[in-house]
């Protein structure tokens, strides 16, 4: 029940632990992935197209007609200077979509030049007069426009961009200077963001230089504006809510450079002229918050990137994949430190928040090919954000499912006090294989079920300290979350795995290592209490024991008390048989059985669909999002006709025998359609 990283095919789990046990070796069974690659620096041709700069081009036929008008050859370098100088004199007279164009090319060329030869600041001054033409050029009349000025806008604006970058000049708030130039004598930089803050801009690079691998879709647009991806570093954790934030974020921005025209007053010299003055903004534009930029009146698409930024922030060593799902399964006391929630963007108290859960021996980065399909739909975004939660998977999913809920009520404690932000209580959770076990418990009503399948009497017969005695009262008992609304199970055990064997558990038991400390308070409370608990108790040590197809904790959990208020939304994988499988293999993920996934009677199931994909790529399959999408727009059409209202539930009663949820032939809803840790310093608890 594993969440792999895309592109690499894998044994099963269960056939991963056997050979894990007969390599010794478990860091054998986990992959390095490569999420983006830099583009090569002698791809001329190639850096244009994704870039649009076109530096390396002649000049264009736009540029020459307007030099042949002054009987002009512009080939030479020379006659190109001279050009330039003329057209400057005439710009006054003749403010035409051509002139602009040509200055702009004309000026850029020049800079280029002087790059070149080593001349930065005075190429600079020519960059920033390119750009100046190329807005007026952009500015004009859509149907007068000249072809290419988008282009030639964003080569030089890239180019400026790249020097200013090697003297890491661009910071929020900054004013820029220029060398003396017909331009504005400095550039202020502005962050145009509702999200991030001045101080959440270090340092950025350009999205074009790099190509994304590792994610199946790649979203970007093209329009004004170079697309960056900027990255937030924050290493001393100098605000409490940072850790729920990875150290280092990387998010897309589009730059933009703006001229305005400074009005002149009677009190100036020379007043009677116009464009007495410039003023040049470098403007950051965040593309999550707007798709268009104003231009002299008129709205224009901004050129975006949305994916690159994701893929450069997954390609840390510190993510890959190795160290954080094979420590969390075989040694989880190392991962146990970085347990809970993370925000890959800052937290919005207007956005209903997602939470995505992964499963057994898999991390957080096995959601990154939905949240970059998600995030990509402007309807999505605006109104949802995505938290990400990361645990030890060795331990039992009841135990994780009382950490997880623990985890998120510290979160609405961190950022949401008084509980005055309603959008939270919207909550949808996501959970693939364990995880989908881990999220339905935050919905149910323990009742006494749970406790009465370990134990032969009340809790209040337990002998133990209290804190073993606290922390046991909130693994068995506890009341569903009220600000959860929807819970999406994907490819989930909910009447276990027939992998999860004698075997595949006896391994389990030896090669996972459980905390010290752990265990022997274990065993200090079986001491203390030799005849409270039931035999199934002492079995269950880790997670591969409690997704066993007898473990009484999963019959617990089927018949437990769902919220009313609570929908579920259920996603099982068929994976597709042929030859001798298709006769010997039963249908089901090739992990878990169509069978055991199938939530046919749940109370609140509103959807069921059948995914023909294996268990390992179920929850990246393109159907398994689009179900995802469709039960969050779901919501957001559904809240937009008034609020839910939570239903109150009796007190906490021993409850009945656990109503067993019978299999039904037909669902409701068919459809074939590195060791270090990566994403903050040890919690604080």
């Amino acid at each position: 029940m594993t969440g792999r990283l895309p592109h690499h095919r894998r044994v099963g789990p269960w056939g991963a632990l056997a050979l894990a046990a007969l390599l010794a070796a478990p860091a054998g069974c986990a992959t390095k992935e490569q999420w983006i690659q830099r583009r090569p620096t002698d791809a001329p041709l190639a850096a244009r197209f994704f870039s649009g700069d076109d530096n390396e081009a002649p000049l264009s036929p736009a540029t020459a007609q307007v030099a042949a008008r002054v009987g002009i050859d512009p080939a030479a370098p020379s006659d190109r200077e001279r050009l330039l100088a003329l057209l400057k004199s005439a710009h006054a007279a003749e403010e035409s979509p051509e002139v602009e164009f040509a200055l702009a090319e004309l000026a850029a060329v020049h800079a280029d030049e002087l790059s070149e030869g080593g001349d930065s600041d005075a190429a600079l001054g020519f960059y920033a007069e390119s750009l100046v033409h190329g807005y007026h050029a952009l500015a004009d009349d859509p149907l007068r426009r000249i072809g290419g000025a988008t282009a030639r806008y964003n080569g030089s604006l890239r180019s400026l961009l790249r020097l200013l970058k090697e003297r890491d000049a661009v910071d929020p708030g900054a004013q820029i200077p220029l060398p003396s130039t017909d331009a504005a004598c400095a550039i202020a930089v502005e962050l145009h963001s509702k999200r991030w803050r001045r101080e959440d801009f270090h340092q950025f690079e350009f999205a074009g230089d790099y190509q994304v691998l590792g994610l199946r879709n790649h979203y970007h647009t093209t329009g004004v504006g170079v697309p960056l991806v900027a990255m937030r570093m924050h290493p001393d954790r100098d605000h409490p809510e940072d850790r729920f934030y990875p150290r280092k974020l990387c998010y897309p921005l589009t730059a933009f450079m703006r001229v305005e025209e400074v009005k002149p007053t009677p009190a100036v010299p020379g007043a009677a002229g116009h464009r007495v003055g410039l003023r040049l903004v470098l403007e950051l534009h965040d593309p999550m918050e707007h798709e268009r930029l104003a231009i002299a009146g008129r709205e224009v698409a901004m050129a975006s990137d949305l994916t690159t930024p994701l893929a450069y922030f997954l390609d840390q060593p510190e993510f890959h994949d190795e160290g954080v799902s094979t420590n969390g399964l075989f040694m989880p006391g190392k991962v146990e430190p970085y347990r809970g929630l993370y925000l890959l963007e800052p937290y919005d108290p207007e956005r209903m928040p997602v939470v995505m859960v992964h499963g057994l021996w898999s991390s957080p980065a096995t959601w990154m090919e939905m949240f970059n399909d998600l995030r990509s739909d402007p309807r999505v975004r605006s109104r949802y954000q995505f938290w990400f939660y990361l645990y030890p998977t060795a331990k039992p999913f009841f135990v994780s499912g009382a950490n997880m809920r623990s985890d998120l009520a510290d979160l609405r404690r961190s950022f949401d006090p008084a509980r005055s932000a309603l959008p939270l209580d919207q909550t949808v959770l996501v959970g693939h294989s364990m995880g989908g076990l881990l999220s339905r418990m935050q919905a149910v009503d323990s009742g006494n079920d749970f406790w009465s399948v370990v134990a032969n009497d009340e809790f209040s017969g337990l002998v133990a300290d209290e804190v073993t005695r606290r922390e046991m009262s909130q693994m068995f008992y506890f009341r569903p979350n009220k600000s959860v609304r929807r819970v999406v199970t994907i490819g989930s055990p909910h009447r276990g795995s027939n992998l999860a064997n004698g075997v595949t558990r006896w391994l389990g038991s030896k090669l996972i290592a459980l905390p010290v400390n752990s265990m022997a308070r274990r065993q200090q409370v079986f001491r203390d209490n030799p005849q409270l608990f039931r035999p199934p108790a002492a079995r269950m040590m880790t997670s591969i024991d409690s997704l066993s197809p007898d473990s009484p904790m999963l019959t617990a959990l089927l018949g437990a008390k769902s919220a009313p208020w609570v929908s579920y939304h259920n996603v099982v994988g068929d994976k597709p048989r042929d030859g001798v499988s298709a006769w010997f293999a039963s249908r089901g993920d090739g992990v878990v059985s169509l069978a055991s996934a199938r939530l046919d009677d749940l109370p609140g199931l509103e959807s069921q669909v059948i995914v023909p994909e294996s268990h390992v790529a179920l929850h990246r399959h393109p159907q398994t999002v689009a179900e995802v999408q469709r039960v969050l727009l779901a919501q957001a059409s559904e809240l937009e006709q008034g609020p839910i209202v939570h239903t109150a539930l009796p007190a906490l009663v021993p409850a009945s025998t656990p109503t067993r949820i019978r299999l039904s032939d037909s669902p409701r809803r068919d459809a074939t359609q590195p060791v270090a840790m990566p994403f903050a310093a040890p919690r604080i608890r």
